[in-house]
């Protein structure tokens, strides 16, 4: 687990789930997102960030991964955005 912060301050907690996937949680009283045209997420943005879009890096303790997948995840709680992405070397 990675704790990082965003443009205000804010922690945004990363966990690494398997070998391929790390969900991102974290305070956001907004978040959004994008579709391509067979309803796969290409993009989800935390309020203050990170903005994270297919084909892009993402760094997890030391390493730089790229996002092949994008799923939101329902947190059950009010304020609180979580996103898994799945990721590769």
């Amino acid at each position: 687990m990675e704790i990082v912060k965003n443009r205000y301050g804010n922690e945004r907690v990363i966990e690494k789930i398997s070998p391929t996937k790390l969900r991102i949680t974290g305070e956001s009283l907004f978040s959004r997102g994008s579709e391509d045209e067979q309803g796969n997420h290409s993009m989800y943005d935390f309020e203050g960030g990170p903005c994270l879009t297919l084909g892009g890096k993402i760094k997890y303790l030391g390493t730089n991964w790229e996002i092949t997948k994008i799923t939101p995840e329902p947190s059950g709680k009010e304020n609180l955005a979580m996103v898994v992405v799945e990721v590769k070397l």
